[in-house]
């Protein structure tokens, strides 16, 4: 996420930038701002920073230089799928923390009950101090489990199949750097034949 002194200092930047000058100039970048959110809204998640896709789409455009409808409709999928990338770290990563603390919740919880006697009497507590101590620790590691920033992983986790959430992850993610480089080809091929220089493609992954 970004952090406070760094938004602070981008609107700093912002002031401090003169802009373009003319009646068309202003009006072409108030075009790229609404261009740009919604492609934002388009692509990023509630719960992600749209700061920093605004960004990277910043950054990747002025790297790769689009010329014409279709380079910057090629520009826009290698930004998504760059996007999409980085999710999947974040899945990746989420789904690890659910699962790690959904086995130490699994674990925690067989420890309360082993202070609990619940026999044909009342039940009571064998060890009121041990009890209370990892029923805490089982609130927290359920709380750890279950909170929203993990949502993301917990949702691969629901659509896979048979418990394979981090092959499927792995699966996605080939995909996603396959038609990044395919992307990438097919816009430098173009760039090259607009600029009439020699082809210079970047090899396909495997």
């Amino acid at each position: 996420m970004t952090s406070e002194r760094q938004k602070a200092a981008n609107r700093a930047n912002a002031r401090r930038s003169t802009g373009p000058k003319t009646p068309e100039g202003r009006g072409v970048v108030r075009l790229n701002a609404l261009r740009h959110g919604v492609l934002a809204r388009d692509i990023v998640l509630p719960e992600e920073d749209a700061d920093a896709f605004e960004d990277l789409f910043r950054r990747v455009r002025a790297n790769l230089s689009p010329v014409g409808p279709i380079e910057e409709f090629l520009v826009e999928r290698v930004i998504h799928t760059m996007w999409k990338l980085r999710r999947l770290t974040r899945a990746e990563t989420a789904l690890l923390h659910s699962r790690i603390h959904g086995l130490k919740a699994d674990r925690l919880a067989e420890e309360v009950a082993s202070y609990e006697f619940t026999g044909e009497a009342e039940p009571y507590i064998l060890n009121e101090a041990a009890h209370k101590e990892a029923s805490r620790a089982l609130a927290r590691a359920r709380y750890e489990r279950d909170r929203d920033e993990v949502l993301l992983g917990r949702a691969i986790d629901a659509d896979a199949k048979e418990a394979d959430a981090f092959a499927k992850l792995a699966r996605y993610e080939r995909s996603l750097e396959r038609s990044l480089h395919r992307t990438l080809n097919e816009l430098r091929h173009i760039q090259d034949e607009r600029q009439n220089r020699p082809s210079s493609s970047i090899l396909d992954a495997d």
